[in-house]
């Protein structure tokens, strides 16, 4: 009898802890967030800030109980937050790494990366330089040290912006580079506003929406360089029909990659962005639409 008393007090404690974890389980999993509703932080390549933030904007306004914070910070830091689990995702200009996909492997975790729009890397010349076209060629001679005819400026010495020419102009490792960084993209155009023998370099989305005060501000400060692939093919800016057609040699595409497992605030922001209203304000920050069809048309303009 005594036995069959102690049996019955270890399956009724079995029973306690099963019940009593199996509330610690679903306590831990219930999402906080739904599509619409809820407060999350995403990491933002500092790029895209002037885009991201009017994303936000509308969206918030949209949805009075959704609220999305930002950090922005170069591509690699946010990526490193996202894959330590401080952040649900990030907007940069690259995809995983072989490496960084076998994390989320590793951890049972899916994630998901979208293409929403496409910009350029933006050359920029003091208002006093006449001398506004610029190769692949010339560009890789300035940052390898090989010309010293310009100073070339960056953001920051891990920003997605240098990144991109490095991989673009086929710069290893080993090669010294010759570039300054004068720590975020309007110090970038601030430093070539006052400097004629600096060539900045920017995302265009900072230079690109023409009803950002901001943003007139600096595009009317500077010169707007046009670059060719190479000698006698054809120069181009980073604006409009050049991106949307790939003629500018510098463009690339911006990604969302999202690490939720839930239909939560992350995935309603996304769906935001890559909508139709979310692809107009890609359109009206000068960038190009990757999610929704745009028109070219082609006009004459007499003089």
């Amino acid at each position: 009898m005594k036995m069959m008393k102690n049996t019955r007090n270890i399956s009724l404690a079995l029973l306690i802890g099963l019940i009593f974890l199996q509330c610690s389980t679903d306590k831990k999993e219930t999402p906080k967030d739904s599509a619409t509703v809820g407060e999350i932080t995403l990491g933002v390549d500092e790029s895209f800030e002037p885009l991201m933030k009017a994303e936000k904007t509308a969206f918030e306004e949209q949805y009075k109980y959704a609220k999305i914070k930002y950090k922005f910070s170069p591509e690699n830091e946010v990526i490193a937050d996202m894959l330590n689990d401080k952040i649900r995702g990030v907007v940069v200009t690259r995809d995983l790494t072989a490496k960084e996909k076998e994390i989320f492997t590793r951890k049972s975790v899916t994630y998901r990366s979208f293409n929403i729009a496409a910009d350029g890397i933006a050359l920029l010349a003091n208002k006093s330089n006449t001398d506004t076209l610029i190769t692949l060629a010339d560009l890789r001679d300035l940052m390898v040290g090989a010309s010293s005819k310009y100073t070339l400026v960056v953001d920051k010495a891990n920003s997605s912006n240098l990144k991109f020419l490095l991989d673009k102009l086929k710069i290893s490792s080993s090669e010294k580079l010759h570039v300054v960084a004068a720590g975020s993209n309007p110090e970038v155009i601030k430093q070539v506003k006052s400097d004629p023998r600096s060539i900045g370099i920017v995302g265009s989305n900072w230079i690109s929406d023409g009803d950002n005060p901001a943003s007139l501000g600096f595009i009317r400060s500077v010169h707007v360089m046009s670059v060719a692939e190479g000698k006698g093919m054809p120069y181009t800016q980073p604006f409009g029909y050049n991106l949307a057609l790939k003629k500018y040699p510098l463009r690339r595409e911006i990604k969302y990659i999202l690490k939720e497992a839930h239909q939560g605030l992350g995935t309603g922001f996304l769906n935001y962005v890559s909508g139709d209203l979310g692809q107009l304000i890609v359109l009206k920050a000068g960038l190009i639409p990757l999610t929704r069809p745009i028109t070219i048309r082609t006009y004459q303009i007499n003089q």
